[in-house]
């Protein structure tokens, strides 16, 4: 029995889009089609199509794209050794692209170069790459020895001052200092595998943990292609397949969200590339703004336009970028949740922070929100509840990107990059302010309000909130902060 047939309706539903659309969501709990996903020859149409899907999207880099590719084979040919497998591609991945942030890269060379040697730039990774997993090694294994107490018991608090402390001698050291090179490097691995390497250290200590040797392979997993890593070790291993049903459905949800996130790419092409900003022309946000402050005429309905599309834009990029990497992950037997579900259907702020970007507010919860929430001011639970929301949407998201950023003081010097992140603290202030008020005053309202105000009036707040937020929500530096706040006033007729 094919997939088609199970698939096959009887009567005058067939002539029903809506139908098929349904047959299509629930095909992953349709038993006929999970047994033929579980046939070899089910499996092989399944890979075959995921693998061509993924290429034809341009989410992932052709060199990354073949290392995933080569991991789900594996995981395919050898599903109970899937763990194992993916952390063993996921150490390869870590060796050959350590860093975050591509212009990183250059820099790289550019340091390499001064060590005088003739290897290659590439090969150094490896040198550096095995460097820094010993290292990592060591603090997974002192999480459960507890050897040295004060690491063991503060392991992100101890790399968090080991990178304040690489960070300054960069900064300090002239580039032609024999030691800069080694500080800068050490900075590039450690901030780069910053949070990966804190998920590790937290599910280091439990009993179900992986062997050390395989949390490695979480430095950076193979569909880690972000800043961002989609949790630790111990999620995985909890929305890891059971048995063979589990993961032929978690498979039917790879291609399901891989064919989303096509169809959100072809939207986003057609309609916002194409038409919105080809065709008419309407200007991206990032470009709209310096070109008004320079005087370019834009009418104040215009401005508001160029807003909303591209707050829509983004929406529906981010939506293809992260529906890709957790189609990845489902495809290799784990069924975790999605990382964007329906944001705009969002009520509240803090639902829709949740909706739009869980596995970013995830980790600032983790690693932020609930070390606060369980220290601090537990006699006053309001307090207590905003000032953990305080240390995780404004200081955790703030830290989250200059730690991030941690290679680029040497780059562009350290007030020059502190100076980018003016609108980006902006922006974290009000959207704290806004899930503060969101928690603690903002009223809920039931079907008995009316659809206007139960439906309508606050998904409209919501949606109106955080494309205004996207004014500031940047720290290149390459629009000034001026002109931000300049353009956010003139959307209500300040000049």
């Amino acid at each position: 029995m094919t997939s088609l047939d199970a698939l096959q309706p009887t009567g005058p539903s067939s002539l029903n889009p809506l139908y098929w659309r349904q047959r299509w969501l629930d095909m992953d709990k349709n038993e006929k089609v999970l047994r033929w996903a579980q046939s070899l020859w089910g499996q092989g149409i399944l890979h075959a199509a995921f693998i061509g899907l993924l290429l034809s999207l341009p989410v992932v880099r052709d060199k990354h794209f073949v290392l995933i590719a080569f991991a789900l084979v594996l995981c395919a040919v050898f599903p109970a050794r899937r763990m194992l497998l993916l952390t063993g591609v996921g150490a390869v991945y870590f060796l050959l692209r350590p860093l975050k942030q591509e212009h990183h890269y250059a820099f790289y060379d550019a340091v390499w170069g001064s060590f005088g040697t003739k290897v290659p730039a590439d090969a150094g990774f490896v040198g550096f790459g095995l460097i820094f997993i010993v290292f990592a090694f060591a603090m997974i294994t002192n999480q459960k020895s507890r050897r040295i107490g004060l690491i063991a018991r503060h392991p992100v608090w101890f790399m968090l001052a080991l990178a304040t402390g690489l960070s300054a001698a960069t900064i300090a050291l002239p580039q032609a200092h024999p030691l800069f090179a080694a500080s800068w490097i050490s900075v590039g691995y450690l901030t780069g595998s910053f949070f990966f390497l804190g998920y590790i250290l937290l599910d280091a200590r439990a009993k179900s943990a992986l062997p050390a040797y395989q949390q490695l392979g979480f430095l950076r997993p193979v569909w880690a292609a972000g800043s961002v890593p989609l949790k630790g070790p111990a999620f995985f291993r909890k929305f890891e397949a059971k048995n063979s049903v589990e993961l032929a459905a978690a498979r039917l949800k790879a291609v399901k969200l891989l064919v989303w996130a096509a169809i959100l790419f072809g939207i986003g092409e057609l309609l916002f590339e194409h038409m919105l900003f080809g065709t008419l022309n309407i200007p991206h946000l990032e470009t709209a703004i310096p070109a008004i402050a320079a005087g370019a005429q834009e009418t104040l309905a215009a401005r508001w336009l160029i807003l909303g599309v591209t707050f829509a834009a983004e929406l529906v990029a981010f939506a293809v970028a992260i529906h890709v990497f957790v189609a990845v992950i489902r495809m290799a037997g784990f069924g975790i949740p999605r990382g964007m579900a329906r944001p705009l259907s969002s009520r509240t702020m803090s639902e829709f922070w949740s909706r739009y970007l869980f596995y970013f507010k995830e980790l600032l919860a983790d690693f932020f929100f609930y070390p606060t929430f369980q220290r601090c001011f537990k006699k006053y639970p309001r307090l207590r509840l905003a000032f953990a929301t305080f240390m995780a949407a404004f200081v955790g998201n703030v830290l989250f990107d200059l730690i991030s950023d941690a290679p680029a003081f040497a780059i562009n010097g350290f007030i020059d990059t502190v100076d980018n992140y003016y609108s980006y603290v902006i922006y974290a202030a009000a959207l704290t302010a806004g899930l503060i008020w969101s928690q603690l005053f903002q009223k809920r309202t039931t079907t008995r309000d009316g659809w206007l105000r139960h439906d309508v009036v606050p998904r409209v707040q919501v949606i109106l909130f955080f494309a205004l937020l996207q004014v500031f929500d940047n720290h290149s530096g390459l629009v000034d902060i001026e002109d931000r706040i300049s353009f956010f006033a003139s959307l209500f007729g300040v000049s």
